[in-house]
């Protein structure tokens, strides 16, 4: 899809061929329910509010794990939404700030683990998915990041970033095509 094409239609249909494209290209075969999810989460994020990140994510995260369910249930979602969207898209503008990608990575599939431990049925399974695959969503969503919101020369970077995070195969190929071999990085300069 074009780079304006989101401008010629609906989001929800742009945002929905973008993780249908991710997730093919990540080799991801999650449930309709988790396809539905990303796109609602990236359709939510459209704007994304500045004071999303001014408050520290572990204390929204411990506030919410001490409120009644309802608020419990917003805030942890907030949490592990928040968590998905930044480690998925700018994994690599976090790099070299105090707090890691692997940071969001651990907080999202913990607060989404949480809203499974104590949700019924029906909210259990779709947040257990969230929980076990959030590496893979982050791959998914770093797909869509490298290949069509955010393309820069920086993208093989990029993807190595990515690959050290989730460990992907599909990202461990894509390196491998731009000559770059996935490897963590040693301790020594040569």
């Amino acid at each position: 899809m074009p780079g304006g094409a989101i401008l010629e239609s609906h989001p929800t249909e742009f945002f929905r061929e973008l993780v249908q494209s991710a997730m093919q290209a990540q080799q991801f075969e999650g449930e309709a329910e988790t396809e539905y999810y990303l796109v609602q989460l990236l359709e939510r994020h459209i704007r994304m509010r500045r004071e999303i990140l001014e408050r520290p994510l572990g204390v929204t995260f411990l506030e919410a794990s001490r409120g009644e369910p309802a608020q419990r249930f917003q805030g942890l979602k907030l949490v592990g939404d928040t968590a998905l969207f930044v480690a998925g898209l700018f994994t690599d503008s976090l790099e070299g700030t105090l707090v890691q990608p692997a940071y969001y990575v651990d907080l999202g599939r913990l607060a989404y683990q949480r809203i499974a431990d104590t949700s019924q049925r029906g909210l259990r399974q779709m947040f257990q998915t969230l929980a076990s695959h959030f590496t893979d969503l982050v791959r998914v969503l770093g797909e869509i990041s490298g290949t069509e919101l955010f393309a820069s020369d920086r993208d093989t970077l990029r993807i190595y970033r990515r690959w050290l995070l989730t460990r992907g195969a599909v990202d461990a190929s894509h390196l491998i095509r731009r000559g770059v071999i996935p490897a963590e990085p040693t301790g020594s300069r040569h």
